[in-house]
């Protein structure tokens, strides 16, 4: 019997899961999990099958009812529920499959993609039934694609196809050459999601091949130039295959799968692009999902590093098309090379085009065929190319965002080749950056993350070249106003162009001085500013929010300061931060403390201070008793 505690330890995580709040169910996802790998192995035999047994019930009415918020947290349940030591593990997987097979496919895309999600964990943990279960869940989507056009179908088996590529590529294998038969029907569909999601399948089944390709194969495969084809015919004026297709619609398909053929071939330029993206921390905000990483780790690493935290289980809040291993193919390679020429012709025909998802993919595509082939495109194609973007600047806002991290890329692929065009580009972001005549409640409040991208990345390309005009952007940088892309920006600026890194720190510290003390920087010994006395942006000293504040401490605690002593800052947080109201604030005010106070000691090895030594007395006090009073 289950007993009145765990009863009602149950109904607490079934009400949890069922929140209309995606960050309560993952929280409640995470605290079931950690009860299942713990607390539960702890109690009877017949206590945890009977808790089992109950939470099945629960889950069974949740993923079969009509409220959303409902089916997630039931999706969420399983998951946690999958890798449970109690019971028969084949009559559980066999119970969760049927559930899952249920909720596919669904009127709500975040359920379908939840239920596509698991359906790749339970492969990884069905042991003995893996080949059997992949096998009926690969021809079930084959057949959804293969049927009259049923968009929930449809979007379904994409989703289901993409996990079962990531999670189990051995038996996804086996039945590859008709997925590469099937999967275009879904790349032609008339709605962008559906093409973009049989995109991401197409790109797990591409990493699948890649890794079984050898340079003692006789015969190459066929697969590229399967694909190539079907995307060539997409640009045909006269090609038509579906009903309800039009023109936009292939042409989009077509560059979504020639920019998939380009990453397949080309492993140097995707290390290069995911290590930058890294650096930049470019990741848009999105809300938390529920698309919870529990359970072994995929054969093929469906997410970055940094997304794995408290062991197997990681709430991934990153955009979909989350990283997947890195394999280049040499026959896609040598197949985009002989097209090459043909590729930027279709693609760059494609510029008047009316289409958002056409413009997008467009701007997408461009830096990969910079950095394809060099020397080709900066003498064929990089003048059409520029012309092309920096119109695109004067442009819709959200073209215009992509446009200067386009700009960006281009010029980390073709390097020097750039020179020519930096004094236009420099231009255009120093017209987006404000002015001194910009009233300060308007910095920063219009400003594209995408502009401090792209210097960063210009930085990154030609360094010193531009040291120049860098040098004459940080104070309109500076005059925005603290936020992550400006952080991150000067944090690789000062990496790019050594020579700047003094400007750069000066710049920052006064402006956390106004953040985190609401007064300007003094560095020891200088006099005492007179009264009344302002940054030369008279950035205002509002009561500052927490992000801010949280942001101001992060940074501070990351970024490298060299030469500067930091110590009037460490007692500031010592006094004010790590007694704050929010917890948030108290938590990093700790981090920041503790790297500020290491690197103080760090400089005063080799002569005694007793300013440092008071100083870390102090702090090490105070942090020890919020050590133990915030728990």
């Amino acid at each position: 019997m289950v007993t009145i505690m765990t009863n009602l330890l149950m109904q607490q995580f079934v009400t949890r899961l069922k929140s209309r709040h995606a960050e309560v169910r993952s929280k409640a996802a995470r605290d079931l999990y950690h009860y299942v790998k713990t607390e539960l192995r702890e109690v009877s035999v017949e206590e945890l099958t009977s808790f089992m047994d109950e939470f099945n019930h629960h889950i069974f009415e949740m993923v079969s009812g009509s409220d959303v918020n409902e089916k997630k947290g039931g999706i969420l349940a399983i998951v946690c529920l999958i890798g449970a030591d109690v019971g028969n593990i084949n009559t559980r997987i066999s119970r969760f499959a049927n559930y899952l097979r249920n909720l596919l496919p669904s009127n709500d895309t975040g359920v379908m993609e939840l239920a596509a999600k698991t359906v790749g964990k339970l492969a990884l943990v069905s042991g003995t039934y893996a080949a059997e279960y992949v096998e009926f869940e690969v021809k079930r989507a084959f057949e959804w694609l293969g049927g009259d056009r049923n968009e929930g179908k449809r979007h379904a088996a994409v989703l289901v196809l993409r996990e079962l590529a990531v999670s189990m590529p051995t038996y996804f294998f086996q039945q590859v050459q008709q997925f590469f038969e099937m999967i275009f029907n879904a790349v032609r569909d008339p709605k962008p999601v559906i093409r973009e999601g049989a995109v991401e399948a197409l790109r797990a089944a591409l990493v699948v091949t890649a890794q079984r390709e050898t340079a003692k194969q006789t015969q190459k495969p066929q697969w590229y130039k399967q694909c190539y084809d079907e995307a060539n015919n997409g640009f045909d004026e006269i090609y038509t295959r579906e009903k309800g297709v039009n023109r936009d619609d292939r042409v989009h398909g077509s560059m979504l799968v020639l920019n998939e053929l380009l990453r397949c071939g080309n492993v140097e330029w995707e290390r290069n692009y995911e290590d930058l993206m890294e650096k930049l921390q470019y990741q848009q905000n999105h809300q938390a999902t529920d698309a919870i990483s529990l359970m072994p780790r995929l054969k093929s690493p469906l997410t970055a590093k940094s997304q794995h935290v408290k062991g197997n289980l990681a709430v991934v809040i990153s955009p979909v098309g989350n990283h997947l291993a890195l394999y280049e193919s040499a026959a896609c390679r040598q197949l985009m090379t002989e097209h090459f020429e043909d590729i930027c012709r279709d693609v760059l025909n494609q510029r008047p085009a009316r289409s958002s998802y056409i413009q997008h993919t467009l701007l997408t595509i461009l830096p990969r065929l910079a950095a394809f082939n060099k020397e080709t495109f900066v003498k064929m194609h990089l003048a059409a190319s520029m012309q092309y973007l920096l119109g695109s600047l004067r442009g819709r806002e959200k073209d215009r965002c992509t446009a200067f991290t386009t700009i960006g890329l281009i010029a980390v692929a073709v390097e020097d080749d750039i020179k020519p065009y930096l004094p236009r580009i420099m231009e255009v972001i120093r017209v987006s950056l404000p002015s001194k005549e910009t009233p300060s409640k308007k910095r920063g409040t219009s400003l594209e993350p995408a502009v401090f991208v792209c210097i960063t990345l210009l930085g990154h390309a030609v360094k010193l070249m531009i040291r120049s005009e860098v040098k004459d952007l940080l104070e309109p940088m500076l005059a925005t106003g603290l936020s992550p892309a400006l952080t991150t920006a000067l944090r690789e600026l000062a990496a790019s162009i050594p020579q700047l890194k003094k400007e750069i720190s000066d710049g920052l510290l006064r402006m956390l001085s106004y953040v985190l003390m609401h007064k300007p920087l003094r560095h020891p010994g200088m006099p005492r500013p007179p009264p009344g006395s302002s940054l030369s942006h008279n950035q205002s000293l509002e009561v500052q929010d927490v992000p801010s504040i949280v942001l101001a401490l992060r940074t501070l605690g990351s970024f490298n300061f060299d030469g500067h002593s930091l110590l009037q800052f460490v007692r500031r947080c010592a006094d004010h931060f790590l007694n704050y109201e929010q917890q948030e604030v108290r938590l990093e005010a700790v981090r920041t403390c503790s790297r500020l106070l290491r690197l103080a000691l760090q400089s005063a090895t080799n002569r005694h201070s007793d300013t440092v030594t008071s100083t870390v007395a102090d702090v090490l006090e105070k942090l020890l008793v919020v050590g133990i009073t915030d728990t």
